[in-house]
């Protein structure tokens, strides 16, 4: 579902018409019971059903563009996920397995190098962190980057650049 029509449903909840919460159930409900059947309690479903009720009412959707793209899903889609991992370490179960964070970050990455991983972005930029997110979590374009922080594409491509070359630096450090 595109961010226009996302967005309709979304602002029609946050004005409290229950009824087209049942459409915006339905677009994550795949997504709600992959997560709910791997946290195996009976409740799990009904609790990140009423995180995402929770999530869409305090969402402030002047930060989503009313357009063809689909940064608005991708936006709940992730909330749903963290929350998943939240409940998961409340509940003393591993974060996530490491397929999971395959999936999520488009490479493999161990415990260990998770870790890594973590430390390097803490080293970045404010700006080189919401790049490389944007970029590699979110997968944006240079150009929704670049509208997103307000720069230009040419300044997106160099923070990345040099966000990437303090990360690469920093995790070859961490193997020697």
């Amino acid at each position: 579902m595109c961010n226009r029509e996302l967005l309709s449903i979304v602002k029609e909840v946050k004005n409290k018409n229950m009824s087209r919460f049942g459409e915006l159930l339905g677009s994550f409900e795949g997504l709600i019971c992959y997560f709910a059947g791997k946290l195996g309690f009976d409740d799990a479903a009904q609790e990140l059903t009423v995180f995402l009720l929770e999530l869409v009412s305090s969402m402030n959707t002047d930060c989503f563009l009313s357009d063809e793209s689909e940064e608005l899903n991708k936006y709940i889609s992730v909330c749903i996920r963290n929350r998943y991992i939240f409940i998961s370490k409340k509940l003393g179960k591993s974060a996530l397995e490491e397929n999971e964070l395959s999936e999520n970050l488009g490479f493999c990455v161990d415990f260990e190098n998770s870790i890594a991983l973590k430390e390097g972005m803490s080293r970045l930029s404010v700006r080189q962190r919401e790049a490389i997110i944007l970029r590699y979590i979110y997968g944006f374009s240079d150009s929704k980057i670049a509208e997103r922080l307000g720069i230009t594409r040419q300044a997106v491509n160099r923070l990345e650049r040099r966000g990437l070359k303090i990360m690469r630096e920093y995790l070859c450090d961490q193997e020697e």
